[in-house]
């Protein structure tokens, strides 16, 4: 006589069943590109013609020897730190005050801070365009009116204020959706440990550096490797807002040579092999903040 299924392999069962849709979107969507991908690198495959061979590694010797890569590695590295320790110490600093003001006027604030989120950033990289605009943009004019003439610059062609101008824009674009990582983060530390370093005679200063930076260790981690990953690999608005990549490389990150490659010179090999490089290196730098700022919830 056979024995009856027990309750946990019925639970086990069903549980593969469920997580078989997952399994499958993971395998077409996810793992399978990641299988071509790495197939195709090493090949010279221009994604038109049917027939390609295997050349090795000449696409990333291509790329290192490349006199453009230096610049365009350096830009990358350049916008992801703006991006990254500007939009968590600005998003700190608001969720902070949002906090210290009444419920009405902060859920007001929070929204209207998260609005930027919904646009397509697209929209956003020709928003902030015209906005950067020499002749008609907002801030020259604005400079203008306001006798500021220091102020009137070439926002989009200086090469030394293009990235800075870049990430000022990506960071109005995402500043609302880490913002209520950081508020949620200020929400879940006791009220007690105020009252205590108020008793200890802190002052407001000493109990950010002491108090709150140190509860919101697991939100600093989290929004840094999340903003660090979606900053290396953004293509979309420094694209609009550079004209795919200008002035000459000063504009361009590797996301952008990647589509260069890829649809620019028809190197879809060299697009591929790319792309690896700028996972490697995600995946590197994710890995590295997560040891450091893990440690230090650690200590705390």
């Amino acid at each position: 006589m056979r024995k009856k299924p027990s309750y946990r392999d019925r639970w086990e069962i069903e549980g593969l069943i469920f997580a078989l849709p997952s399994f499958l979107v993971l395998l077409v969507f996810i793992i399978i590109p990641i299988i071509l991908n790495l197939r195709y690198c090493l090949t010279n495959y221009d994604g038109i013609r049917a027939e390609f061979d295997f050349i090795g590694l000449e696409n990333f010797i291509s790329i290192f020897q490349s006199d453009s890569f230096v610049v365009i590695l350096m830009n990358t590295f350049q916008l992801s730190l703006i991006y990254v320790v500007g939009l968590n110490v600005l998003a700190i600093i608001l969720a902070a005050l949002i906090v210290r003001v009444s419920a009405r006027f902060g859920n007001f604030v929070k929204s209207l801070l998260f609005f930027p989120c919904l646009l397509s950033m697209v929209v956003v990289g020709f928003i902030w365009r015209l906005i950067y605009n020499y002749n008609s943009g907002l801030i020259n004019v604005t400079a203008n009116k306001l006798g500021l003439e220091f102020l009137i610059q070439e926002w989009l062609g200086d090469k030394a204020l293009i990235l800075p101008s870049v990430g000022v824009s990506i960071i109005w674009f995402a500043l609302g959706y880490y913002l209520i990582i950081y508020y949620a983060g200020f929400m879940a530390i006791p009220v007690e440990l105020y009252e205590a370093a108020d008793v200890e005679g802190a002052s407001p200063v000493k109990q950010f550096f002491k108090v709150t930076l140190p509860m919101l260790a697991p939100s600093i981690t989290i929004n840094v490797v999340l903003s660090t990953v979606a900053i290396l690999a953004a293509f979309d608005l420094p694209y609009v807002l550079t004209a795919g990549g200008g002035p000459g490389y000063y504009g361009s990150t590797l996301a952008i040579e990647i589509y260069r490659y890829a649809y620019n010179s028809i190197q879809q090999g060299k697009a591929f092999a790319l792309s690896v490089i700028l996972a490697f290196i995600s995946i590197v730098i994710a890995l590295i903040e997560l040891r450091l700022f893990l440690k230090r919830e650690e200590v705390n």
